[in-house]
């Protein structure tokens, strides 16, 4: 049932993508598939090695993040263990609905590795909060350096924005009451084993409460682990990781605008358009914030250049920050897959 689940949200988000780049092109008589292989053939490289060198960051720094958090509660884990969580987070979350699409999946990579449960969620958990508050830094001094480019964008465009950054705020204070309300998360959950002991879905209520306890008693060390003042240090590490990894996303716009001949002088604008149409994409539930995001950006840069250039602009951006990061992820999350199961597949045969 969840293998079917994410395949069809797999085969969605192809298709809206497909749908996405279809409407981009078809916007214009001049932007066909051809013209943007020229395009990109025409660009300096040396921008374009930076911003396919900032797509790799991205993941990168996402795995560093998650490796400083492991160690801090007592996990060693190889930089490979912890690049593959973060792929898994990014891929799953970019095809489905939820910025938490795809902690799941990282929380299952986590557990054939050995991590308990409890730890599993709390680190996790610890890892969005942080990288809520470092969405939510840029956003905050966005306007303040580039006040002027939010006036560009369209009346739809600033509504969106104005709902993402309300989004933000309000999940960046949810995730910091979740943290400390171990004791409120067990009673919701007997409440939930209770009501499916009743439907016959679940027997042995009894089992599932003391697991759910043990579970809930790990998250609690590990967060208050997390909190004491000797982990200060690499709590601000992830903080800053979440940044930069952040800031590698979002320069890709402007590098782009650089290598395809872009003013220079305009890069800021672009850099402060893009992290306009990131806040503005975090408040539609749609996978990747396809669609909306790609709106917003050409709304924003329609006014820094050419609807043309602007079209053209959107597209490659898009291409470098969101779908070619989508596919490297998922490359290695099967390459993290498979090589879980080859060691276990041979494990089993030295039993035997």
């Amino acid at each position: 049932m969840k293998k079917n689940k994410e395949l069809l949200w797999t085969i969605l988000t192809f298709l809206i993508a497909l749908l996405t780049i279809s409407a981009v092109v078809g916007q214009s008589k001049e932007l066909t598939f051809s013209a943007i292989g020229k395009l990109i053939l025409d660009a300096k490289p040396g921008w374009i090695f930076l911003a396919a060198l900032s797509m790799i960051s991205y993941i990168l720094l996402e795995g560093i993040a998650l490796w400083i958090l492991l160690r801090a509660s007592g996990f060693r884990k190889t930089m490979g263990q912890s690049t593959t969580y973060a792929a898994a987070d990014i891929y799953c979350s970019a095809i489905t609905p939820s910025a938490t699409g795809g902690q799941p999946v990282a929380a299952w990579f986590m557990r054939r590795d050995g991590i308990p449960t409890g730890y599993i969620t709390a680190i996790l958990m610890m890892y969005l909060v942080l990288h809520t508050f470092s969405t939510l830094t840029i956003a905050v001094l966005t306007p303040v350096i580039w006040p002027s480019v939010f006036a560009g964008f369209s009346i739809l465009a600033k509504l969106l924005i104005l709902l993402g950054a309300i989004t933000i705020t309000g999940l960046a204070v949810l995730f910091v009451m979740l943290l400390r309300m171990e004791k409120k998360i067990y009673r919701v959950g007997c409440r939930i084993i209770d009501w499916l002991t009743r439907k016959k879905i679940v027997k042995r209520d009894k089992y599932w409460k003391e697991k759910l306890a043990d579970t809930l008693a790990d998250y609690s060390k590990c967060v208050k682990e997390m909190f004491c003042r000797e982990k200060i240090r690499p709590m601000l590490q992830v903080y800053g990781l979440n940044i930069a990894q952040r800031l590698c996303q979002t320069i890709i716009a402007p590098l782009v605008y650089a290598a395809t001949g872009g003013v220079l002088r305009n890069m800021g604008r672009v850099f402060a358009t893009q992290v306009f149409a990131t806040i503005g994409s975090i408040c539609v539930p749609i996978p990747g914030g396809m669609g909306v995001a790609d709106y917003l950006l050409y709304n924003g840069l329609r006014v820094i250049t050419d609807h043309e250039a602007a079209l053209q602009l959107e597209l490659l951006s898009r291409s470098f920050s969101f779908y070619a990061t989508v596919l490297i992820s998922m490359i290695i999350v099967l390459a993290g897959y498979i090589s879980r199961r080859t060691y276990y597949f041979v494990q089993h045969l030295r039993k035997k």
